[in-house]
């Protein structure tokens, strides 16, 4: 079970050399009549009755798979192969093209053995590409199933042209450095913060909620954004904090999280969605609205402030719009919460705090908190992945900083069972194994104001 389990890992942080013995797969559906399924390829059904079919069909663009839905809205069939593939990094890859009523993350997989592809693309030309890359463990060769299913579909149809599995080269890591504070910042200190995170080489620096500002206006907004955007423009580095504006384009006032990028320039602004209900009940602030990425040169990162960690739907939001990487400045929160945003959504998270009861952190897309990532003993996390390196704590003028590196391509899995189809399914669109989604029931329920 060992041995079968660590087969293909769908981990790219993990790093194999290519070797001589390195083959691979394609098949462009050449072989085999028309009418029926390609050379090689053998069918299951898991009902009798009004399940998709798989046949090979030809056009003015040659032979292709053709795959088509049965009538029955809860239906799951696939075909499988056998491929063998000797130790290695791979691309597997699938070319086609859908009907308007196909989802490919819903209606289709492409497996192999226990991962399979979660990445689709829109080409220009109106096919669609599926891509992901995965590693083959092991010293040997070895034989593994490749499926395609056509599932929870009564109709439509996909035109796959081709399948591939293609050697490549092992997926670098893309490291990117972080710092973060705990305690009061106050205007004055924040110059010797941000020296000390550039001497680490910190990419970004995150400063908590209310940055100066927590007995609010000891420090004007317009002020507090010119010393961010020197300093980052001074240290060539990142800096994001949460401050209170009031905006004046409406005259409202807002918790508004800022991103300045390393010319000095705002690069974000992101409105506090969820405000604390005394901001908004005795305070006055203005719930936010907006839910922008941010693109960094190390990567996609959102923003989400303090009481929005109570709520599931920013996070996962701004995750399933791309982002990598959660900014979290905050006054306290819930340390607990973070475990499961970061495993919820595979993204890490980054976080200030101004109540250091509570703690800053830096956690990797396991929801590890990297200070002591050992600490969860329910966290099967894949060993030979390393998500994150050089950990250093400093006391700044009264003021804590954490800085540590993450590996912004290792997508870790908090449990690993050997590939990406079986693992946690946070952050994964094709893992929704469900026939209905719940968001609209959820939409209404919450319109609701009678108790029923």
């Amino acid at each position: 079970m060992k041995n079968f389990l660590s087969f293909a890992v769908f981990v790219v942080c993990a790093v194999f050399s290519l070797t001589a013995q390195t083959t691979s797969f394609r098949s462009d559906f050449s072989k085999g009549s028309i009418g029926t399924l390609p050379e090689g390829w053998s069918l299951t059904a898991f009902q009798k009755e009004h399940v998709p079919t798989f046949a090979l069909e030809e056009d003015e663009k040659g032979r292709y798979l053709s795959l088509k839905g049965g009538g029955d809205p809860q239906a799951n069939t696939y075909i499988s192969t056998k491929v063998r593939l000797a130790p290695g990094t791979y691309q597997y890859q699938a070319l086609f093209s859908i009907s308007d009523d196909v989802n490919p993350q819903r209606n289709l997989l492409f497996q192999y053995n226990r991962g399979g592809i979660h990445q689709f693309y829109r080409l220009d030309n109106g096919m669609v590409e599926g891509r992901e890359t995965f590693v083959v463990s092991g010293n040997q060769a070895r034989e593994a199933d490749l499926r395609v299913y056509y599932r929870f579909n009564a109709g439509g149809e996909v035109k796959i042209r081709s399948i591939a599995i293609t050697p490549v080269e092992p997926v670098p890591p893309r490291w990117a450095r972080f710092a973060c504070t705990q305690d009061t910042v106050s205007y004055q200190k924040m110059a010797a913060v941000a020296e000390q995170a550039a001497q680490e080489q910190a990419d970004l620096l995150l400063f908590p909620e209310g940055v100066s500002q927590m007995g609010r206006y000891k420090t004007d907004s317009d002020s507090l954004m010119s010393l961010m955007s020197q300093l980052a423009a001074k240290h060539r580095m990142y800096i994001a904090a949460s401050i209170y504006v009031v905006d004046k384009s409406d005259g409202k006032e807002y918790n508004r999280g800022v991103l300045y990028d390393r010319s000095g320039k705002l690069a974000g602004v992101y409105d506090k969605i969820h405000p604390y209900s005394p901001e908004t009940n005795l305070q006055g602030i203005t719930p936010g609205t907006k839910t922008d990425i941010w693109e960094t040169d190390f990567g996609k990162i959102g923003m989400v402030i303090c009481a929005d960690s109570w709520f599931t739907d920013v996070t996962q939001l701004f995750a399933l719009k791309g982002a990598e990487l959660i900014l979290f400045p905050v006054a306290g929160y819930f340390r607990s919460l973070i475990h499961a945003r970061c495993a919820d959504n595979q993204v890490g998270f980054v976080i200030s705090v101004v109540d250091k009861r509570f703690g800053y952190g830096i956690f990797d897309t396991a929801g590890r908190d990297i200070q002591h990532p050992d600490k969860d003993p329910t966290v099967f996390a894949n060993p030979s992945a390393q998500s994150f390196k050089d950990i250093r704590t400093f006391e700044v003028n009264g003021v804590g900083l954490l800085v540590g590196s993450l590996d912004m391509n290792c997508k870790i899995s908090p449990h690993d069972w050997g590939g990406n189809m079986v693992d946690a399914p946070g952050g994964k669109r094709n893992r929704d194994d469900q026939l209905i989604y719940l968001d609209d029931m959820i939409k209404k329920e919450k319109e609701r104001w009678w108790v029923e």
